[in-house]
């Protein structure tokens, strides 16, 4: 990477590069100079003098990685890169640990843009705005620029701010010609000793030049790159539960005492495929340049999960006659003798609990609810009595691409400035087949599982199941689970984006120093469609009625995962599984799901936004004000299946609105040293596309096909309007140490959310959760960040390379969704954490770099759920370790180890209590070695 940044002039890369708290520091204080257009940087120096230069001449607040700090951490995407930027935070994948999504001071993807090169990137998940940022290495970048403050020439949708990957291209480079090549190797630690291939490896080619006296240029890129892992986590199966018994998913309970119905244990086995590249054509003439780009990533990941299920079932209960009376007996306390054919014969009356059978007697056979507590009704207490264990497995298959293309250019005459842009992004993601099976007990001969399970625990991370002596082998005993299910199914979702803007500066020169108005016209064409192949059994195949002892499916067996805290026990074969499905489908031509099937969950929609804005530029002495305001009108068109009985069909829904955004933007300038920024401005976020259907969507389980949960669309949905105000302090002590002071506040109203409830049904559990988004009433988000990138200069040799960085992001948050049932108590913001920082201790000397960094991400909602006892994601860290020796200007070696202390990626619990545990996932430590190579 050195030759990359060797001799580059800081006023081409002061638009290219950098950020408060990711940058590495140089190796020596750089002299000040005058003039710094004029400087020629060389070295380690040009990253972070670049990237202080940058922020501070921006108009806005802004944030940027340059390539050269991305090829110096260890992280897997550019989701995790970003998450050492000031404010911004990482969602992870649940199933690889790394990061897939970004938050910016708070706010989830759905409320911030993401562009490459500027263009608005296609959105591929199903469910949401948001963009998967998991298909994007860190590497082969310029810049990752991150925009905290809107003036009105952005996009208005962004209210938390944007994000920007910009490509090289053959002007960022002083030489004429550049070769560029990353070659990088290593492993998981986690796939190595679990036995699963843990190679990971990556290259990458780069070449640009320009010619005709500098008019012309181009850049290609291209990469390749394969990772292997093994994650392994334990997760709650069910919904921690009240020991008194609840009315409904919407009851207020109390958290002082909850139950575990049961926990999953998952091994997951995958390998995860990058490839992809950018180009970049480009003519700079002497009043106009043009250019023509273009990127393209594909991400594809096959893996499989085996997963093992303990879990407390519901069964028939007695109902009290008054729900709310809390003055009833005990069931077992009430046995007052026995029926040979209706069972156990109880004391209570017709008036306490209802006879279902009509006999005049409360017997076993009244038992007409099911539930985990003794009685129907207040007077019931957490008792279960049944438990199932199952062994599942699924493969994990997804790909998806994002590819953009545009082309245009910037003219000048005279005074005048036109900027012209035309631009298309496509991207999908799909699983293109997921075959699942399961084998399970609930069909075990009795009484192997007649028993309620309680757990016991050293560590709430780490619930295990306290089985009686008589059932305890079925963990170890793959003959005593019978054949369930299995099935196959297949999704795929697509998003084709157009669009054109045209802007024209007016340069005026006076106390006006120009004015600026343009246009931009986007549409977007999505569709879903899901695919339920089959779902049945092994009839008229080999293994037709055969235990999983005796099915052929087992592979190998796992005596234990997570450190070994939990036996494990037999993993599926993957092509064995599938080879099985297939063998299934074809003995049973007539099972493969057709008719309505296949289209309820089928639906398209269409957006088109039409943009204007104007804006005036205002200078007096050292003061800059940035002010106008920005018009977006919004159209937004679904399709989507509508089940009405014998009248079901296809429907759509149409909706449109216009938004007005003003702002202003002011900075203040007194030297070259202070820069004193101030900002109102106001954004908005429009619902995710699926919500403003009138239709649902039906979940099912992999395995059985049950329906476990209904979302519904809500097309009365209002954006999400946000007023924002930001204040900033930065002091630049020299070229290449900077102090930076920001508080911010937003206050959202309108904010969208969903929240599910649960219903009774006549499932394996019993109940259908239901989910349907809703505006909530108003939430405020507020916030300071703190940031310091300090050289030791001064110490003795060898200790004046030492070098610090340091951010610190201080945030509240509170919103009222309006829910009754939540009594007026105001919640945290969905993905906020209040807590944020990173520190850095860097050394670079003698030719040798290394950084030693800590991120820490502190707990958030990630989802509200019934009962108001909400899902949190409990606070993340993760220690990492970079080096790199340069043999010369031109070949340098890096040696890199990701989650260097080994902690969790993903710890989730019921309500704010670490007691109550809902996800816990570890992912392992990676190494890599990686070869730099520059000509």
């Amino acid at each position: 990477m050195q030759q990359f940044i060797h001799g580059m002039r800081v006023r081409r890369l002061a638009l290219a590069s950098t950020m408060l708290a990711t940058l590495t520091p140089a190796a020596a204080w750089a002299q000040q100079q005058q003039d710094e257009s004029e400087i020629v940087v060389s070295g380690q120096l040009l990253s972070t003098q670049a990237a202080i230069a940058a922020k501070r001449t921006a108009t806005s607040v802004v944030e940027v990685i340059s390539a050269d700090d991305l090829g110096k951490i260890p992280d897997a995407t550019v989701a995790d890169a970003l998450a050492r930027v000031p404010g911004l935070s990482v969602i992870v994948n649940q199933e690889t640990g790394e990061g897939q999504y970004v938050t910016i001071r708070g706010l989830s993807g759905t409320y911030n843009a993401t562009m490459v090169n500027g263009v608005r990137v296609a959105q591929t998940d199903s469910g949401s705005r948001d963009v998967s940022l998991n298909l994007l290495p860190p590497n082969g970048l310029a810049e990752i620029r991150v925009t905290k403050t809107l003036t009105p020439d952005q996009d208005g949708d962004a209210i938390g701010g944007t994000i920007n990957f910009r490509t090289p291209t053959a002007f960022d480079f002083k030489n004429r010609q550049v070769l560029r090549a990353w070659l990088s190797g290593g492993f998981n630690s986690y796939a190595r000793t679990s036995g699963e291939n843990a190679a990971l490896y990556q290259g990458q080619l780069d070449y640009g030049r320009r010619f005709a006296e500098d008019r012309f240029g181009f850049f290609v890129s291209g990469n390749y790159g394969v990772s292997h892992g093994n994650s392994q986590e334990t997760e709650n199966d069910g919904e921690w539960e009240p020991h008194i018994w609840r009315k409904n998913s919407i009851e207020a309970i109390s958290e002082k005492n909850m139950h575990l119905p049961g926990i999953d244990l998952d091994y997951r086995r995958f390998r995860q495929t990058r490839w992809g590249g950018n180009a970049s054509f480009d003519y700079h003439g002497d009043s106009t340049q043009l250019y023509l780009r273009g990127q393209y990533a594909h991400f594809e990941k096959v893996g499989t999960n085996d997963y093992t299920d303990y879990r407390n079932r519901k069964s028939p209960r007695l109902t009290q006659v008054n729900p709310e009376d809390t003055s009833l007996r005990q069931p077992e306390d009430m046995i007052i003798g026995r029926d040979p054919k209706l069972g156990n014969i109880y004391g209570y009356t017709p008036g306490q609990v209802v006879d279902a059978d009509g006999d005049g007697r409360i017997t076993d056979a009244d038992r007409n609810s099911k539930q985990y507590w003794s009685l129907n009704g207040r007077s019931g207490v957490w008792n279960p009595k049944i438990f199932q264990f199952a062994r599942s497995f699924e493969t994990q298959d997804y790909s998806q691409y994002m590819a953009t293309v545009q082309i245009g250019g910037i003219s000048s005459i005279d005074k005048l400035k036109l900027s012209y842009d035309l631009s298309y992004s496509g991207g999908a993601q799909e699983t293109p087949g997921q075959y699942s099976v399961s084998y399970n007990c609930d069909a075990c001969t009795y009484p192997l599982n007649a028993t309620g399970m309680d757990w016991v625990s050293h560590d709430p991370r780490f619930p295990h199941p306290s089985l009686p002596a008589y059932a305890v082998n079925v963990e170890r005993d793959p003959s005593l689970l019978p054949f369930d299910s299995a099935g196959l199914s297949r999704w795929k979702q697509r998003d084709s984006r157009w669009a054109a803007k045209l802007d024209a500066r007016y340069d005026l020169g006076g106390v006006i120093d120009h004015v600026q108005i343009g246009a931009k016209w986007l549409r977007s064409s999505r569709a879903y469609d899901s695919t339920p192949v089959w779902n049945g059994d092994f009839g008229g195949t080999p293994l037709d009625g055969k235990s999983l002892a005796a099915s052929g499916l087992i592979q190998k067996t796992v005596n234990s995962i997570l450190g070994g805290e939990y036996y494990y026990g037999p993993v599926l074969s993957r092509a064995a599984v599938i080879s099985a499905i297939n063998a299934a489908i074809a003995a049973q031509p007539g099972s493969q799901t057709t008719g309505t099937d296949l289209l309820r969950d089928d639906r398209n929609g269409r957006e088109t936004i039409y943009a204007g804005y104007a804006l005036a530029d205002i200078k007096a002495g050292a003061i800059d004000i940035v002010t106008g305001g920005r018009v977006e009108h919004r159209d937004t068109y679904n399709r989507f299946w509508s089940d009405d009985g014998a009248k079901s069909g296809f429907d759509s829904t149409s909706r449109g609105y216009t938004v007005f955004l003003p702002s202003v933007t002011a900075n203040w300038r007194p030297d070259d040293k202070h820069v004193y920024r101030a900002a109102l401005w106001t954004g908005y976020s429009p619902p995710e596309y699926g919500y403003l259907s009138s239709g649902q969507s039906i979940a099912r389980d992999k395995a059985t096909n049950e329906i476990i949960a209904i979302s519904r669309g809500n097309p009365d949905l209002k954006p999400a309007r946000s007023t924002n105000a930001d204040v900033s302090i930065e002091w630049y002590p020299d070229l290449s140490s900077q102090i930076s002071l920001a508080g911010y506040y937003k206050r959202i109203s309108n904010f969208i959310f969903t929240n599910g409830s649960q219903v009774n049904a006549a499932t394996r559990s019993g109940i259908v959760e239901i989910t349907q988004p809703q505006n909530g009433k108003t939430a405020e988000v507020y916030g300071a960040e703190l940031g310091v990138i300090k050289q030791f200069q001064g110490l003795a040799a060898p200790f004046d390379g030492f070098g610090f960085e340091g951010n610190l992001t201080v945030q509240h948050s509170a919103a009222d969704s309006g829910q009754a049932y939540r009594m007026g108590r105001k919640m945290r913001f969905v993905n906020t954490p209040h807590l944020l920082y990173n520190a850095a201790l860097t050394y670079q000397k003698y030719g040798l770099q290394m950084k030693l960094s800590y991120n820490y991400r502190g707990k958030y909602v990630e989802s509200l759920r019934d009962n108001a006892v909400d899902k949190w994601v409990q606070h993340n860290r993760s220690v990492d370790f970079h080096s790199r020796y340069n043999f010369s200007r031109n070949v340098a070696i890096d040696f890199d180890v990701a989650n260097l202390l080994n902690d969790w990626r993903y710890y989730t619990t019921k309500g704010d209590n670490p007691s109550y545990q809902k996800d816990y996932m570890e992912p392992g430590r990676t190494f890599i070695v990686r070869t730099n190579i520059n000509f």
